[in-house]
């Protein structure tokens, strides 16, 4: 029988179209349609029915219209939801149409019908994958050789070249390629090594590594099977430098061969071939290799034909490479895009914390550029100058991978040796300059050798008016590589996203003060009032007494002798006997009105209020006058720490500073956690002097006038205990070692401090019934304030604020008195001998109060042995 070639039966069918054409229609099935329709860019017949993509009949024009219109809305709901690298058309099987039909109107309403929400087209944006194809398995090297003996190799190289076409995988691509060259070749092996890294900074990678492959390695790779090969150096790396095709019959006898690997594994290397694959602009983006060839082909060499299939493949194998980059590419920018977009999230998200914001940003910067450290120092704004740069806070997070557990940590103070010495001088020199530092040497900065710094990328960060406010900095990348040019792109984007979050966390701040600020200012005028001209021509009508008609020289004045209208004359009287109103001319109508404002600005709690007020500034004045100290200080000293008296606890709530705090108080918001109150109290006694009605200080030059608001201001803080227990040993030591000197200004500054609390707390060292008196209406305000943290704060009172133990007031008083009043006013004796009155009122104070607790012990055991009894 003759045989027939496949050609001569092609040009018979072209011959005879219509005998073709009629055997195609009675024997094609579906299935051979479908192929066609695929193989020539159509869908199949199942999914035009499924699409409704029928031409509606000429009676039904209108509903095929409306058909076609839902058609599309479908297929565009359905083309957002697939993978952009998807390079075929998934179809479902028969029955799962309407889950499809479903889903594809749950996609359409979710991408076509978004609300004008940022954060949630944000949170999709996030949510989205990058899904590449899946194309079956790979076929074994022994699977491929059998193909190639079975089809031929003209078969075999289209087969081996759509293998290649449709891999985007780098890793999966180079696999397939090293064994399709060495079936192609019949080579015992081949190698595949990648072009990496920036022009100038080459190397050499192979993401697949072949024990056949006689290369130099470099040591610490990176991943598992990942080899590296310095440019220029080897058969490869002079392939790689050259673009020479290079054709070994023995390649042990060329000088460029490295026989390292074949000394490690036992392998002996004959044969080579190496040649360069290049890209569509002749750019070299690869290098492959195969050894030794088949021994029973061509006497074990490769031949010119060998060189010419091994080029031809290698044409394709540059495009598979180039595609399988650019998604690379696209996946990174993918990758990291999103990592931004979710710092933009962070941001919006978390705004009340500095801390928190930096902190998270750093561990991003950290994830994404694969780095061992990362630290940011901030700008310290008020102490740093043109000259030279200080940063108030640093932060430093440590990666897991190198031994250390993540962590920030936070320092007011910033400096110290080793890395944080080293990341605060780099710092510096980048806050000064404003430039980019890119450190990739490696540099021992602390003795232990575990600590090495191989590459450190630092950068400026700025505000929106391009003002450095900090410097962050990167340190070590994991793979062992300096950082890029594409590391400082993306790390100049976590710096400018970092510099936003301060700013944002800052501008956040200020507008909780401001409304902190705004509530305690409402607080305040719903509260408050100023005097009124009735009331002030009333007190004007009243004679002014002299200080000692009412024994205000005396330390031991009576604290309840006087009324309120009384004492607003006495303070007249003490402002007259001071000589302020002459010397720094004040109107009377002025120090009137001010007096009495003053007064209405004191709430009406049972000891914090206007007649505490009034009785520390007597004792200021009987110390100034009485002890005959005024001429210690100059005349603004004066005046600043006398109206301080009056003004020192203005609109007390009857709450102390850890009371703001537990219950996180808007004046906590405002002010901060150190000397709570006593800001507020400066701040009202500003608000009333900065009425023009009300400003006693309003002769006063600018000079002077901001010299006594300093005064004011730091004798009213010092009446925080806190600020007094930070006093009193230096305080102690001066005048123990009589090392003081009033003309010194520090010396000047502590004696002020130290006197605004003797006389707060100097009734301790009044007359008994006087001290007794003063101390349960202590009580009574400090058991007040634990019962509401009690009832509305819900925590247990310390012992002096418990209701439960309010018995105990004898023996806390005794210890109040012993170890915080009587030490301080002993020391001040020493001082001035006439400031002893003040030391032998405490402690007769101490003997009555000592009696006290003993009779309340005894009455307690017999309570108890009553109880036993029973």
């Amino acid at each position: 029988m003759t045989q027939l070639r496949w050609s001569e039966v092609e040009e018979w069918l072209d011959a005879h179209p219509d005998l073709f054409q009629d055997y195609f229609l009675r024997k094609t099935d579906i299935g051979a349609i479908n192929a066609w329709l695929v193989a020539h860019g159509f869908l199949t017949i199942q999914d035009y029915a499924r699409r409704g993509s029928v031409s509606p009949q000429a009676g039904d024009e209108t509903n095929g219209q409306k058909k076609s219109r839902r058609c599309l809305r479908h297929e565009f709901a359905r083309s957002k939801s697939r993978s952009v690298f998807r390079t075929h058309e998934v179809v479902p099987p028969i029955n799962a149409i309407p889950t499809s039909r479903r889903s594809s109107l749950k996609d359409m309403r979710k991408y076509c019908s978004l609300p004008p929400n940022s954060i949630h087209m944000l949170s999709l944006l996030i949510e989205s994958k990058v899904r590449l194809p899946d194309y079956g398995p790979t076929h074994s090297r022994s699977a491929k050789r059998e193909v190639l003996r079975t089809q031929g190799e003209r078969q075999f190289f289209l087969s081996i070249v759509r293998d290649v076409a449709t891999e985007l995988d780098p890793k999966s691509l180079s696999a397939k390629v090293v064994d399709n060259l060495a079936v192609l070749l019949d080579a015992d092996g081949a190698s595949l090594f990648l072009v990496e890294g920036p022009r100038g900074k080459q190397t050499l990678v192979s993401k697949v590594f072949d024990v056949h492959s006689g290369v130099f390695l470099l040591p610490g790779g990176t991943d598992d099977n990942e080899v590296q090969v310095p440019w220029g150096v080897g058969v490869l790396g002079h392939v790689a430098e050259t673009g020479e095709t290079v054709n070994l019959q023995v390649a042990c006898e060329d000088p460029r061969f490295d026989d390292e690997v074949d000394r490690i594994m036992g392998y002996h290397t004959e044969s080579l071939l190496c040649m360069a694959v290049r890209n569509s602009h002749d750019e070299i983006i690869a290098v492959a290799q195969v050894i030794n060839k088949n021994p029973d082909k061509d006497g074990g060499h490769f031949t010119n034909k060998d060189e010419k299939l091994f080029e031809t493949y290698l044409q394709f194998v540059g495009i598979a490479l180039t595609n399988a980059q650019i998604v690379e590419t696209s996946r990174q920018e993918y990758e990291r895009n999103r990592n931004l977009l979710e710092i933009v999230h962070d941001l919006f998200e978390e705004q009340t914390s500095l801390e928190k914001v930096i902190l998270k940003i750093m561990q991003r910067a950290q994830r994404l550029l694969k780095c061992e450290r990362a630290a940011v120092l901030l700008v310290d704004e008020q102490a740093s100058t043109i000259e030279e740069v200080k940063f108030s806070k640093l932060f430093e997070l440590t990666s897991p991978s190198n031994g250390h557990s993540t962590n920030n940590r936070r320092k007011i103070e910033v400096g110290g040796s080793g890395l944080s010495g080293y990341l605060l001088a780099v710092a510096e020199k980048v806050a000064a300059s404003g430039e980019v530092l890119n450190v990739a040497e490696c540099l021992e900065v602390e003795p232990n050798p575990g600590i090495s710094l191989k590459s450190l990328l630092a950068m400026p960060i700025r505000n929106s008016n391009y003002q450095i406010i900090g410097v962050a900095s990167i340190i070590n990348k994991i793979n062992g590589h300096p950082f890029d040019e594409n590391d400082e792109q993306l790390f100049e984007a976590f710096t400018i996203f970092c510099g936003l979050g301060i700013h944002n966390t800052i501008m956040y701040s200020e507008v909780e003060k401001a409304m902190a600020r705004q509530k305690v200012t409402i607080e305040v005028l719903s509260y408050h009032a100023t005097a009124t001209k009735k009331e002030i021509e009333a007190l004007l009508d009243l004679p002014v007494p002299a200080c000692d008609e009412w024994n205000l020289y005396s330390l031991s004045f009576e604290d309840f002798a006087l009324n309120e209208d009384q004492m607003i004359l006495a303070s007249v009287s003490m402002f007259l006997e001071l000589g302020l109103v002459k010397k720094f001319n004040i109107e009377l109508e002025t120090l009137y009105r001010f007096l009495m404002t003053v007064k209405k600005n004191y709430r009406d709690v049972p000891y914090h209020n206007w007649k505490h007020a009034f009785n520390v500034a007597q004792v200021m004045f009987a110390i100034l006058m009485g002890c005959e100290m005024k001429g210690t200080f100059s005349d603004l000293e004066v005046l600043g720490m006398f109206v301080g008296c009056l003004c020192h606890d203005l609109d007390h709530r009857g709450t102390n500073n850890a009371y703001q705090q537990k219950a996180g108080s808007a004046l906590v918001l405002l002010y901060g956690t150190t000397n709570t109150m006593e800001h507020h109290h400066f701040n009202h006694a500003v608000m009333i002097l900065s009425s023009e009605s009300l400003n006693i200080f309003s002769s006063l030059s600018a000079d002077n006038y901001s010299y006594v608001m300093k005064i004011l201001k730091h004798s009213i803080l010092a009446t925080d205990l806190s600020t007094y227990f930070q006093n009193r040993p230096k305080f102690f030591s001066l005048v123990e070692k009589r090392e003081y000197s009033w003309g010194n200004e520090n010396h000047r500054e502590l004696l002020r401090s130290v006197l605004m609390t003797a006389s707060d707390i100097a009734s301790s060292c009044k007359p008994w019934h006087v001290q007794k008196k003063v101390a349960y209406l202590v009580a009574d305000e400090f058991l007040k304030q634990g019962d509401k943290e009690k009832t509305e704060l819900k925590i247990q009172p310390i012992a002096l604020m418990d209701r439960e133990r309010a018995h105990e007031l004898p023996q806390l008083q005794l210890k109040w008195i012993s170890d915080i009043c009587l030490p301080l006013y002993e020391s001040l004796g020493k001082m001035n001998p006439k400031l002893n009155v003040m030391t032998e009122g405490a402690r007769e104070n101490i003997k009555h109060w000592s009696l006290l607790a003993s009779n309340a012990e005894t009455q307690n055991c017999d309570m108890t042995d009553d109880n036993e009894a029973s």
